[in-house]
């Protein structure tokens, strides 16, 4: 059985006067783990960035396939909720922060406006 768990098909984005991404395909099988590498301008953030929802369905052309549906990812929000979730290479750590805090800095687990410190730190991984 074919266990594709995200595949991006046809990835076409231009800004004004570039095309920053054309005809990008990239499949990726459950439990694989793969690094985007190439020079500065090569579209790795680009790339991301749609599939984050950065830039939003119907800003680019292609689809993109997540457990085996199509998916339109508007905001953000919309792709983390199934779980897909970019950390961005200009991210800052805030150095007066544990690592915990760092990994959750903005998504902060917390239930009524009051961050569960214990489920905050098993979510970060073993201490």
């Amino acid at each position: 059985m074919d266990n594709i768990i995200l595949e991006m098909r046809g990835i076409t984005k231009t800004f004004p006067g570039v095309k920053a991404l054309d005809n990008v395909n990239l499949k990726v099988h459950e439990g694989e783990i793969h690094a985007l590498v190439g020079e500065n301008g090569a579209g790795k953030s680009t790339l991301m960035k749609v599939l984050s929802g950065v830039y939003p369905a119907g800003t680019y052309e292609g689809e993109i396939h997540y457990d085996r549906e199509v998916r339109n990812f508007s905001t953000i929000s919309d792709s983390e909720h199934l779980g897909i979730i970019i950390i961005h290479q200009e991210l800052a750590l805030v150095p007066l922060l544990s690592i915990a805090e760092n990994i959750f800095l903005g998504n902060e687990i917390a239930t009524n406006g009051v961050i569960d410190w214990k489920q905050t730190f098993v979510h970060a991984g073993p201490a």
